[in-house]
C-alpha cells in the first residue's frame, strides 16, 4: 500500500512582475477541441500559443537535468549488484528509496522524448527488482510490481512493500505500448508482449467493478488520481483482442464516470471543487485516515490530487473535451485562483480541505506543473496566463525534495510544448 508523501517545504516565489510584462495572448484557445488529438492528430503546443519561444530548449534541458549526472536535478541513477550493471532506477530523493511511480513515469518522459536506452535501462531494472513472481504466496500479489523498494546497508535493493500502487501498473503499460509504437518490438524487448502482460495484470489484479482500486487490501476505495481515462481508451484501441478491447472502453466509459460524479461530490460548499485524495468508487470523498501511516485525511486536496487536473485534461486534450472536463478545471482553477488573490499571501496552497488552507507552504514546482497542464481544458484566457506562467518561469527543481516536483515538471512540460503523444 503507498502511504501518503513526505512533505516538503517550497518557498513562494512571486511572480508579479513576471506576469506584467505579459498581456493574454489572443493565441490561447478558450474552446479545447471536442475531437481529440489522437483523433485529429493534432496536439496543442501551449507553449506557442503563450509566446513561449523557448520550449524546446527548456524540453532538451530538462530532460537532460533529470537524467544527466548532476548533484542538483538528477534522479536516474545506474544500479550495480555484485560489480554487475543491472540497469537505472528513478530515485524518491527525499526518503532514499525507489517507487514504481517514479520508474513508470521516467519510462513515460524517456519515450516522449525518443530516448530507448534511458527507457530499456528503466524497465530492465523494474522487471528485475519491482516484478512479483507469478507464484507469490498472496494471491493478490502474484505478477504486480512492488511499489517501494529500500536500499539496505550494503546499498542493495530489497522490496520494503511488494503491495502495489496501480498507477505505476498504468503508466508501465502505457509507456510499453508508446515504445512498441516508436522503436518496435523486434529488438531485445518486446515492448507490446509485456504490456499485454501488464494489462492482464492490471484487469485481474487492480481492477474492482470496472474501477481502479487504491490497493486490492482496501475495499471500496479508489485514487482520483489514478483515474486517467485517456490511458484506457488507448489501452482499447492498441490491443487485438475483441474481448480486450471491449472490456478498456467500458473501463475508460466508467472511469469518467467517477469522475464526473466526484466533481459533483466536491462542487461547491464544502469542498470548493477541490479534488480529494481518496473516494468511494460512488465519486464521494473519505474523510479521516483509513490506514495506519496515513499522513493526510482522505478528503483533503493534497500531494496526489493535484494530479486529477492534469489527467481530466489529459482526457479533454487527447480524447475530446466535453463540458464536464471545462468544468471540473474551471472549478480548480478557480478555487485556486480565488484563495490567491484572498489570502494575502500571493500564492494558493498545497493542501486544503473544506476550502480551508491545511498547509502554510505555496504551491511548489509539481503543482504549478500539473496546474499548466489542465490548461488544456480551461476556458478561461485571464487563468491561463497566469497558471501557465507560474509554471513556466519556475526553476525546474532542485535539492533533497526534486523527485516527485521534478516528475510532475518533466510530465507537465512535455504536455504543455505538444511532446505528450499517444503514439499508434
Amino acid at each position: 500500500m503507498k502511504l501518503n508523501r513526505t512533505l516538503w517545504i517550497a518557498p513562494a516565489i512571486t511572480l508579479a512582475s513576471v506576469f506584467a510584462s505579459y498581456s493574454v495572448s489572443a493565441a490561447f484557445n478558450p474552446n479545447p477541441p471536442s475531437v481529440g488529438a489522437y483523433e485529429s492528430g493534432q496536439y496543442r503546443n501551449l507553449a506557442q500559443e503563450m509566446n513561449a519561444h523557448d520550449a524546446q530548449a527548456k524540453l532538451d534541458a530538462g530532460f537532460a537535468n533529470m537524467f544527466g549526472e548532476n548533484t542538483q536535478q538528477q534522479l536516474y541513477y545506474g544500479y550495480y549488484e555484485g560489480g554487475y550493471y543491472n540497469g537505472h532506477y528513478i530515485k524518491t530523493t527525499d526518503t532514499n528509496d525507489i517507487r514504481t511511480e517514479g520508474q513508470s513515469w521516467g519510462m513515460t518522459i524517456a519515450v516522449m522524448m525518443d530516448k530507448q536506452q534511458e527507457f530499456d535501462n528503466l524497465w530492465r531494472f523494474a522487471k528485475k527488482y519491482q516484478k512479483n513472481s507469478d507464484q507469490h504466496s498472496d494471491p493478490a500479489k502474484r505478477g504486480v510490481y512492488a511499489w517501494q523498494l529500500k536500499f539496505n546497508s550494503s546499498g542493495q535493493v530489497y522490496k520494503n512493500d511488494d503491495g502495489p500502487a496501480p498507477d505505476g501498473e498504468e503508466y508501465f503499460a502505457f509507456a510499453l505500448l508508446n515504445a512498441d509504437a516508436r522503436w518496435g518490438s523486434h529488438g531485445s524487448i518486446n515492448y507490446y508482449q509485456e504490456a499485454l502482460v501488464m494489462l492482464q495484470t492490471i484487469k485481474t489484479k487492480l481492477m474492482k467493478d470496472g474501477v481502479i482500486v487504491f490497493s486490492p487490501y482496501v475495499d471500496n476505495v479508489t485514487d482520483p488520481s489514478y483515474h486517467i481515462p485517456a490511458f484506457y481508451d488507448y489501452f482499447a484501441d492498441r490491443v487485438v483482442n475483441s474481448a480486450d478491447k471491449q472490456y478498456w472502453a467500458s473501463v475508460a466509459t466508467r472511469s469518467r464516470q467517477f469522475l464526473q460524479d466526484h466533481f459533483a461530490k466536491v462542487d461547491g460548499s464544502p469542498y470548493w471543487n477541490l479534488p480529494t485524495y481518496l473516494a468511494r468508487p460512488s465519486g464521494d470523498p473519505i474523510p479521516g485516515n483509513l490506514f495506519s501511516g496515513q499522513a493526510n485525511p482522505g478528503d483533503w486536496y493534497e500531494l496526489d490530487a493535484w494530479r486529477v487536473a492534469m489527467n481530466v485534461a489529459m482526457d479533454a486534450h487527447i480524447m475530446g473535451a466535453k463540458a464536464w472536463h471545462k468544468n471540473a478545471i474551471n472549478g480548480i482553477l478557480g478555487a485556486l485562483a480565488y484563495n490567491k488573490s484572498a489570502n494575502g499571501a500571493g500564492c494558493y496552497k498545497q493542501k486544503y480541505w473544506m476550502g480551508m488552507e491545511q498547509s502554510p507552504y505555496c504551491a511548489g514546482e509539481g503543482q504549478k506543473a500539473a496546474n499548466a497542464a489542465a490548461l488544456l481544458a480551461s476556458t478561461n484566457a485571464e487563468q491561463a496566463n497566469d497558471f501557465f506562467y507560474d509554471f513556466w518561469h519556475t526553476p525546474q527543481p532542485t535539492g533533497q525534495y526534486r523527485y516527485y516536483h521534478g516528475c510532475l515538471y518533466m510530465l507537465a512540460l512535455l504536455q504543455v510544448t505538444g511532446n505528450f503523444v499517444f503514439y499508434n
